[in-house]
């Protein structure tokens, strides 16, 4: 498969952006498009820099200037993952859709999703809760309670407005519902990048892994100490 995909020149198809939201399968996604062969952005831009840049803060950036959504970010085939959080800024790369086929037309939009629940519960334990704590303070808020209604809002009203925006756009739309649907499923839907079934594993899933008191500790405090670059 990853041949076949290399074969037909990955930069010469259409991109794919998952604009479903992060803790969404949108790793395992990445390294799907990546073992196929095509070039992937999952939330950072490497490049073999020692700062990566966070694709959401290039998107964010760009179309506050009036620039084309992904300019100088364009040499990839799929993107995911498009959050830009850091704590004083929390944006959703993911609902910038609109301008994402405004300045690339044959873009195909993947909707990636999940239980609304277990997908609120696994940001809360993403980086051992200092996502949430990121996400409170760029919010102004104290209560967890009321940023998972706020996160249940967004949800709610971002499937609905997709759903709505691509009804007449079938050729341009997949939906992938992490719970339910099959890589095989995807993969057919998506025939012209060789994707191979196989590759698509449940990565980002650590959180429920038994781990010793003493090591889940020190990740707890590297996830909340370390220093974060916010490029």
């Amino acid at each position: 498969m990853q041949d076949r995909a290399a074969s037909a020149q990955p930069h010469s198809l259409p991109r794919v952006v998952a604009i479903g939201f992060n803790k969404c399968g949108t790793r395992s996604l990445a390294e799907l498009f990546r073992a196929a062969g095509h070039p992937a952005v999952h939330h950072k831009i490497r490049e073999g820099r020692p700062v990566p840049r966070r694709i959401g803060r290039v998107m964010r950036e760009n179309l506050a200037a009036g620039r084309k959504v992904f300019a100088s970010a364009e040499d990839f085939t799929f993107y995911c993952d498009l959050i830009y959080s850091d704590g004083t800024v929390s944006w959703e790369g993911a609902t910038a859709f609109r301008e994402i086929l405004r300045d690339y037309p044959d873009t195909i939009l993947l909707l990636n999703f999940r239980d609304r629940e277990g997908w609120i519960a696994s940001r809360l334990k993403h980086g051992h809760g200092e996502f949430a704590k990121r996400e409170l303070a760029a919010r102004g808020l104290s209560d967890l309670e009321v940023l998972k209604d706020q996160w249940r809002a967004e949800w709610d009203a971002h499937l609905a407005d997709v759903r709505a925006y691509m009804a007449d756009k079938p050729d341009q739309y997949v939906e992938f519902d992490l719970d339910n649907d099959s890589a095989d499923d995807l993969a057919a839907r998506l025939p012209a990048y060789g994707l191979d079934a196989a590759h698509l594993q449940d990565i980002g899933r650590t959180r429920g892994k038994k781990m010793h008191p003493l090591k889940r500790l020190a990740k707890k405090l590297n996830a909340h100490l370390r220093p974060r670059f916010f490029r």
